[in-house]
């Protein structure tokens, strides 16, 4: 008899799975170089910067001092030069591959759900992990909500046929554990991402995780 308590894992990719800050801060710093303004944001910055999607990490790269015009044109220029760009320095987290492994053998349900565009999102999962490692990997899709609004989470445990109360949400943010408690599932914040721990346990998530190994304990 199967006693586990939860059946699928649904992971942010940026700061959970994978450390993508150094090519999300280039990227916008070319795209601030090509409207002519100097950088001033250092890494620590835009780690504040993430989190609620492309368009608004573009927004404050730019001080948001841009119009919604200027911020549509500069979010359409941002897709491609960080598409191009993005797997330059990104690498997984230490542990990862062999917890998520672990997972998969035991027959935890794998999900990928990320304010990252779908396109770069889909494209550095499938280069990094191996493709038959997640049961769904989903971006950010324009005319679809991003997290924390529940509409695309619940898309994907529908799409593997499991329910909100035996997933949890396993991320680095606030963002996180708010998609977790929008969708209705368990919020498992881990602190080697790009908000403090401090950040994080304002946001009482359920498990407060300090090391990869930590996540499969919740599933044991």
């Amino acid at each position: 008899m199967d006693n586990r308590r939860f059946d699928c894992a649904v992971f942010d990719l940026d700061g959970t799975l994978i450390n993508t800050i150094d090519d999300l801060a280039h990227a916008c710093d070319i795209l601030l170089r090509q409207s002519g303004i100097e950088p001033q944001w250092s890494i620590e910055d835009y780690k504040r910067f993430v989190g609620n999607g492309a368009r608004l990490l573009v927004k404050r790269a730019f001080d948001n001092k841009l119009s919604e015009a200027e911020l549509d044109e500069q979010y359409e220029l941002f897709k491609p030069i960080y598409n191009r760009i993005k797997l330059e320095h990104a690498y997984i987290y230490d542990g990862i591959i062999d917890v998520v492994s672990e997972l998969k053998r035991d027959g935890v349900k794998l999900a990928v759900c990320t304010n990252k565009p779908d396109l770069a999102a889909k494209g550095m999962v499938y280069a990094l992990f191996s493709e038959r490692l997640f049961d769904a990997v989903q971006g950010a899709v324009d005319g679809f909500p991003r997290k924390p609004d529940p509409t695309v989470p619940n898309r994907i445990l529908n799409k593997l046929k499991v329910s909100a109360d035996k997933t949890v949400w396993i991320g680095d943010s606030d963002v996180d554990v708010q998609s977790a408690r929008n969708l209705g599932c368990a919020a498992a914040a881990v602190t080697w991402g790009f908000r403090s721990r401090e950040n994080l346990i304002e946001v009482n998530p359920d498990y407060l995780l300090n090391s990869p190994k930590e996540i499969l304990k919740i599933f044991k």
